[in-house]
């Protein structure tokens, strides 16, 4: 299934170290412009770590372009995501917009439990991939237990 994937996903996957869950899941990546400028330009900038990481995983991923007329990332994003009809997003309000939008938004530890739900991944490895999610900062213990009863 096709998916655009915003920035908060993208780097709650690297810093968690979880970022072969996309192929896991069965989800093809749609790369926004917009998204790899901050996922990898900002973050070099920034001195972020997990760039390196996400300019290797996204290296052979093509490019969507944004109307750059959109009044911000968010904007290109949801855009885009109305074509897709699917968006991958970390991002509350975001993912709201997404919804009122019609479109389907599911959150990075979604991703984990359609892996497992599809093999690729063990129960026992989708929980240390929810364990390495509050690890990293990227999501709350409790979040993290409500998505381990879908595991099972």
């Amino acid at each position: 299934m096709r998916a655009v994937v915003d920035s908060s996903s993208w780097i709650s996957m690297a810093r968690a170290g979880l970022l072969e869950v996309l192929r896991a899941a069965a989800v093809e990546p749609v790369l926004l412009d917009i998204v790899h400028a901050e996922i990898i330009d900002e973050g070099r900038r920034g001195g972020h770590a997990d760039s390196a990481a996400l300019s290797t995983a996204v290296g052979e991923i093509a490019l969507t372009a944004t109307g750059r007329g959109t009044a911000s990332a968010d904007a290109g994003v949801l855009e885009v995501a109305q074509q897709v009809g699917l968006l991958v997003a970390n991002d509350l309000a975001l993912g709201r917009r997404a919804r009122s939008l019609g479109v389907v938004w599911i959150r990075t530890a979604d991703l984990v439990v359609i892996a497992v739900r599809n093999g690729a991944m063990t129960s026992g490895d989708g929980t240390e991939a929810l364990r390495a999610l509050v690890t990293s900062g990227r999501i709350t213990r409790e979040l993290a237990e409500a998505y381990e009863g879908q595991l099972q």
